[in-house]
């Protein structure tokens, strides 16, 4: 017997994601955000990442088919991911954003657009090798930005319309239309939101190996969702989407390999809905 989509919303699961997406229904989720492992030797504590490419991508495969699966057909997906990486000794430079993007399509998936990240406090080193000094004979040109990639399963339109991140206010016109206006800063930020330049404050807390900043998964669910919708995170490490998922009023989904940050991630979401609670019985209690 099938599982129903409810018996996973709102939860982080422990367990490998492509089981995990496999127990579920397909065309159940609206969104899936979502920063892989990059396979670039980051010593997680359960994961190995550094295995080979080919392993790499067999497995990239298997997991964007799966949430392929489970994605409704007006769903949409956000990758975060560097534009390369370098594998050194298991195959040098990687084109991350080419390969992924080649094996998304081989999937099914469609084009939705590229988000170019510009990072406000950089946390890496903008150069890491110069490779030949002061010569054309072997310089090193590396590129340690990243971006998001966009896409969608089959309708690149929400067939259901649900409520918007932005609310506006009706105003009858003096030819006695009715037209929705909007705060100034609302208008500002969902212009900035369809701009392909996200800017964003890099996580410099050590929560898990690998950071994922707040900012990412906030840009996305607000801009390719609706209010109530299901996001899914099938890598959520310390739970970042899912915080940023109850921050804007969206259902989600965690997914997480690691015993110690499925921990983690539980801890700091039942933090915050606690916090949030608090905060609303103490709203209810003043306006008494």
């Amino acid at each position: 017997m099938e599982n129903k989509i409810e018996n996973f919303v709102n939860k982080i699961i422990n367990g490998d994601c492509v089981k995990v997406m496999g127990e579920m229904p397909e065309k159940s989720i609206d969104q899936v955000i979502t920063s892989p492992p990059y396979n670039c030797n980051i010593s997680y504590d359960t994961y190995n990442d550094g295995i080979t490419m080919e392993q790499y991508w067999e497995w990239t495969e298997k997991w964007l088919t799966e949430v392929f699966r489970v994605l409704k057909d007006d769903g949409r997906i956000a990758i975060n991911i560097p534009y390369e990486i370098n594998t050194q000794e298991r195959g040098g430079r990687v084109f991350m954003v080419g390969e992924f993007w080649m094996l998304m399509k081989k999937v099914g998936f469609n084009f939705f657009g590229v988000v170019d990240l510009d990072e406000q406090s950089p946390h890496r080193s903008k150069t890491t090798a110069w490779g030949s000094w002061m010569s054309g004979s072997s310089p090193y040109i590396y590129n340690p930005k990243e971006c998001v990639i966009l896409a969608y399963k089959k309708f690149h339109k929400k067939q259901t319309k649900g409520q918007s991140q932005w609310t506006g206010t009706p105003v009858v016109q003096e030819d006695g239309k009715t037209k929705m206006t909007y705060l100034d800063e609302d208008k500002k930020e969902f212009m900035e939101l369809v701009y392909g330049q996200w800017s964003y404050f890099a996580d410099t807390k050590t929560l898990t190996k690998a950071t994922f900043s707040m900012d990412i998964p906030t840009k996305a669910i607000k801009i390719l969702t609706y209010k109530n919708d299901i996001v899914l995170d099938p890598f959520c490490g310390s739970a970042t989407t899912m915080v940023a998922a109850e921050i804007l009023d969206r259902r989600w989904i965690g997914i997480e390999l690691s015993p110690n940050y499925t921990k983690i991630g539980t801890e700091r979401v039942q933090a915050f809905v606690d916090n949030k609670k608090q905060m609303k019985i103490e709203f209810e209690e003043g306006a008494k």
